[in-house]
């Protein structure tokens, strides 16, 4: 089953907070819920974020500054601000700086709904770690092509990083990193998102024995280069419906 999509809501008043999250939960997605900035980034660093609404008026540091923080942070998730109407001067700066949207309080929860369908990508999520840039890009043409959500880093150490921000559905990971070795970056990967799926691409089969019995459950298939894209594609089709 493709990961359920994590919202995180940081509002200082916490039955607000507490009743969005029920909203949530009942429609399908996964709720954290925070009361202030810092927490708000501390958690966005290591939850696996995908989405996240935050109201303006918070103490010590307000939701606008909040936002310009985790976009330095997390570039790629949307952010939706939540607002009384007499703050609309500092949504027009978080809209100015990508924010996704605005909603006024009292929310229209249906509106807020098909706002988040927008602002979350469709598709499973799938990180590439491929020090080969030009096989990286063709990785990530044939996701997008598809409608998953690629996400590529070329080294051990961002792999970790992005693992620890991102709860990816599969990982394609080439055996030849440039920075760490294989193993340490795959079974550090493991320990951070368990329910991933590993895809591992070698430069030939004779290369696996060294590793292969240090492998978890989660490797579903071992693909040697040059890659066949099409069957990259089977692969990555076939284990997304066994998951549903």
């Amino acid at each position: 089953m493709v990961t359920k999509r994590k919202v995180l809501v940081v509002d200082d008043n916490i039955d607000f907070c507490e009743n969005i999250i029920e909203i949530l939960e009942s429609n399908g997605y996964e709720a954290i819920g925070v009361h202030d900035g810092f927490k708000a980034l501390e958690t966005v660093e290591n939850n696996g974020i995908d989405l996240v609404l935050m109201d303006v008026r918070m103490p010590t540091m307000d939701g606008v500054e909040t936002f310009k923080k985790l976009k330095v942070i997390s570039p790629e998730i949307p952010v939706i601000m939540i607002t009384a109407h007499t703050e609309n001067g500092r949504i027009r700066e978080a809209l100015r700086n990508g924010a996704s949207g605005a909603f006024e309080k009292p929310l229209d929860i249906e509106r807020l709904k098909g706002s988040m369908k927008k602002a979350i990508p469709n598709g499973a999520k799938i990180m590439i770690v491929d020090g080969n840039k030009k096989s990286s890009a063709g990785m990530m043409d044939l996701l997008s092509e598809n409608k998953y959500q690629g996400i590529a880093v070329f080294d051990g150490n961002a792999a970790i990083q992005k693992a620890r921000e991102i709860s990816f559905d599969i990982i394609i990971m080439d055996m030849k990193l440039p920075d760490m070795n294989f193993l340490e970056v795959y079974n550090t990967i493991c320990d951070i998102r368990p329910k991933a799926i590993v895809i591992i691409i070698m430069e030939n089969r004779e290369k696996m024995g060294a590793v292969e019995q240090s492998l978890q459950d989660n490797v579903y298939v071992c693909l040697e280069k040059p890659l066949d894209m099409d069957h990259l594609l089977r692969v990555i089709q076939d284990e997304l419906k066994g998951r549903n």
